[in-house]
């Protein structure tokens, strides 16, 4: 009697007997859940890029009273070769001075620039601001956008 394999077969196979080894080794690993630090803001490293002034810094920005929420905005990397920290927005019609909160609790004080385009057509963010809020570069994060008064 002969058995005849097809390549289909054993792929098939081989997935097979991957994917028992895999559940067998992670079954035994503990679940592991990160989450922020309670009490709002947390501090950020201001060494952030050795070229910029101790005034260019990102610094966390306390929470203005009289600052007012303009909105949400999801937000993608602007520029890297535009120095400074800096948001481009469609929720401003002028350049500014505002802050951003990120998901992760973080806040920095920023440079609010229009960008012309419409209402909820996202943001951009300098580089430096990236840095600050700890964002992976690559992250369309949603950001709180605060205007000072």
């Amino acid at each position: 009697m002969k058995i005849i394999v097809t390549p289909m077969f054993a792929t098939l196979l081989c997935l097979s007997l991957a994917a028992c080894s895999v559940a067998d080794r992670n079954a035994d690993a503990p679940l592991t859940i990160e989450t922020p630090p309670a009490g709002g803001p947390t501090a950020v490293d201001t060494a952030i890029d050795p070229a910029l002034s101790t005034a260019e810094a990102p610094t966390i920005a306390e929470p203005q009273a009289e600052g007012r929420f303009l909105g949400f905005s999801v937000t993608s990397l602007g520029d890297a070769s535009l120095p400074g920290v800096w948001l481009e927005t469609p929720l401003v019609n002028a350049p500014t001075t505002g802050s951003v909160v990120a998901e992760n609790g973080r806040q920095i004080a920023v440079e609010l620039r229009p960008t012309g385009g419409a209402r909820g057509s996202g943001s951009r963010l300098s580089l430096a601001g990236f840095t600050a809020l700890g964002l992976p570069l690559t992250a369309l994060t949603t950001l709180t956008v605060i205007g000072d008064a």
